[in-house]
């Protein structure tokens, strides 16, 4: 008994200790910023069930629930302070508008104006509305509408050729997107004298398998920049592109092309995958472009992130940096201040409100330890175990040639097996098993290795020192744990099992990415 323990005590100790420190290390990056300005995500006590749509005016916040809004005021440091659930319910799938007492909304065909059980009509036959903090548009077919918030009052604003499509308000000016022909749709830009000039900006696709769903844009000094999102079926399969463009105000009507975009994650260096929900704001006094796309984290099985990128239009490549930290589908991110950001995390079945901020005191606040983030850190070490099971599958070719020699020797010189001290034959198959990590060594230590391993594993040269020092802790722990009657091919796989437990524990989580 007391052999056994020996035997398998020491392998079991150190491998336990391994992992404690994998453990450990996933609750600290528990605590690590998506970037040194940017706080984790915080929940805001906000979660519904059904898919909610918001409207923002710039400091309060309204969002629809089960035949209720929900009201907060947006405050410093990521704070909103409830105001109250309005028993109202806005039509899914339109935009509204609100100052906390009044709603805007689409029902049935009817621009409406709700105050509490009071409803008012405003205007019939309408197919659309678009609003923003103090305007509202509305459309007939191809019939553009406006409606004055403080008269209350309804005027024609312009008839296009075909129908409107959709609309995107900033301050005084838009972008109304209306339908070309079957297939197509064009954008054209309204100024801030509430004018249009008679060509389009651009002509896009416009049909089910192909359509721009969001666009943003800026007017800098005439210039106008143009961010929108296209969203392409094939095969029951979406895909995802962010395209921009610019275009001098003065120009609108000349040939102008967009171009495709592409953000490069820098704390990985690795171009993100079906970029989305991509929308031009204003941080710290810089453009920049907000966007969600495919995480590349530790424990990011299909999650949808937020990004920021420093928006230039000189270029097609934008470098990229998470601002995010929560596990699923980034839905409806919004800009509320210009060092804050809140949206939806929806994980399958609820829709839960985030926010992330540059807040010093928000920042720290976020760093602290607590249930969710620990059950977060422990669930992606169990993870990173899983993913440690193609290291050890991989090692097994490891095995193979000593394996084969001993084999050999056994079939031609029997009678070296038959030595009950450690003989040469079981040396050189250990020498020879340890030959080969070394082939290993480039697939191991790799980028992602070096850009998610805990700094004591990542320093200059540390592919071959630890993997001497994997050799020494195996030799130590062979040599007061093997049993003398466990023969050479005891004695040998001994060691091997020592060796490769230790590699899986230690660095084998950090080589693949399998979530």
């Amino acid at each position: 008994m007391k052999r056994k323990l020996k035997a398998f005590g020491l392998p079991i100790i150190v491998s336990i200790l391994c992992l404690t420190a994998l453990f450990l290390h996933q609750l600290l990056e528990q605590k690590k910023l998506p970037q040194d300005d940017w706080s984790r995500s915080l929940p805001l006590s906000f979660s519904s069930e059904e898919k909610p749509l918001t409207f923002y005016d710039g400091s309060d916040l309204f969002i629809t629930d089960v035949n209720a809004v929900h009201h907060y005021k947006v405050q410093e440091d990521l704070h909103l302070s409830n105001e109250g659930k309005i028993a109202t319910k806005v039509t899914r799938g339109f935009p509204f508008w609100s100052n906390g007492e009044q709603f805007i909304m689409k029902k049935d065909e009817s621009l409406m104006l709700v105050n509490g059980s009071n409803e008012q009509e405003i205007d019939t036959g309408i197919t659309g509305l678009s609003t923003s903090p103090d305007k509202v548009f509305y459309w007939k077919n191809n019939e553009l509408y406006q409606y004055d918030i403080s008269q209350q009052t309804t005027s024609l604003l312009h008839t296009f050729d075909n129908e409107v499509l959709d609309g995107y308000l900033k301050e005084d000016t838009a972008i109304f997107k209306v339908r070309l022909d079957d297939s197509r749709a064009q954008l054209f830009y309204m100024n801030g004298e509430e004018q249009f000039q008679n060509s389009p900006i651009i002509t896009i696709p416009e049909v089910t398998t192909n359509y721009i769903e969001g666009l943003s844009y800026t007017n800098q000094d005439g210039a106008i920049n143009i961010v929108y999102n296209e969203v392409l079926r094939a095969q029951g399969a979406l895909s995802y592109y962010v395209k921009g463009l610019t275009v001098a105000e003065n120009e609108i009507g000349n040939s102008v092309k967009e171009k495709k975009l592409k953000f490069v994650n820098t704390d990985l260096d690795q171009e993100l995958m079906a970029p989305r929900s991509a929308q031009i704001i204003t941080n710290n006094g810089e453009s920049k472009v907000m966007f969600a796309a495919e995480g590349q984290r530790v424990g990011d099985n299909g999650t949808i992130s937020l990004y920021v990128a420093a928006f230039d239009a000189n270029t097609e490549m934008l470098q990229a940096k998470p601002i995010s930290t929560t596990k699923h589908f980034t839905y409806s991110p919004i800009p509320v201040t210009g060092e804050e950001v809140v949206w939806f995390d929806y994980n399958g079945d609820v829709y839960e409100l985030f926010g992330a901020s540059q807040s010093e005191s928000v920042i720290s606040k976020s760093k602290e330890l607590t249930s969710r983030s620990i059950k977060e850190g422990l669930n992606n070490a169990v993870l990173m175990l899983f993913s440690s099971m193609v290291t050890l599958f991989t090692s097994f070719y490891w095995v193979l040639p000593s394996l084969l020699i001993l084999i050999l020797l056994y079939m031609t010189k029997p009678n070296i097996f038959e030595r009950e001290e450690i003989n040469w034959v079981e040396y050189s198959s250990i020498v020879i098993f340890l030959a080969m990590p070394l082939t290993f060594i480039s697939r191991a230590f790799n980028d992602y290795f070096y850009s998610v391993a805990p700094s004591y594993f990542t320093f200059s040269g540390s592919g071959w020192i630890l993997l001497a020092l994997f050799s020494v802790i195996s030799a130590v722990i062979w040599k007061f744990g093997r049993d003398p009657e466990w023969g050479t091919f005891g004695g040998a796989f001994y060691f091997m099992g020592i060796y490769i437990l230790l590699f899986i524990t230690s660095i084998g989580p950090y080589i693949f990415n399998l979530f």
